[in-house]
């Protein structure tokens, strides 16, 4: 799986990596749904970190399987971005 960390470029995982950087994936996203915003940016701070020790830098013009935020991205934003505070808002 070819992982790209904006602003650090793209790196190759292997198949055991890409399990613990999709269970993390579904972590941030749930973190950003219930707005724990100090731990949201501790656990992508630990992908980053997870990716680039585990991960092989690969050429920029490699295909991209996955995009992981920058570590200073904007919970807000993101949510925003993602439509998660739609979801919280109710339709009548």
């Amino acid at each position: 799986m070819i992982v790209l960390l904006s602003g650090k470029g793209k790196y190759d995982v292997t198949e055991p990596v890409e399990g613990e950087i999709i269970l993390a994936g579904e972590s941030l996203f749930w973190l950003l749904k219930e707005g724990t915003d100090e731990e949201f940016k501790k656990k992508l701070v630990e992908v980053h970190s997870l990716v680039v020790e585990r991960g092989t830098p690969v050429e920029a013009l490699r295909h991209t399987d996955l995009i992981v935020p920058p570590i200073d991205s904007d919970p807000g934003f993101l949510r925003r971005v993602l439509g998660i505070d739609k979801a919280k808002k109710r339709v009548y």
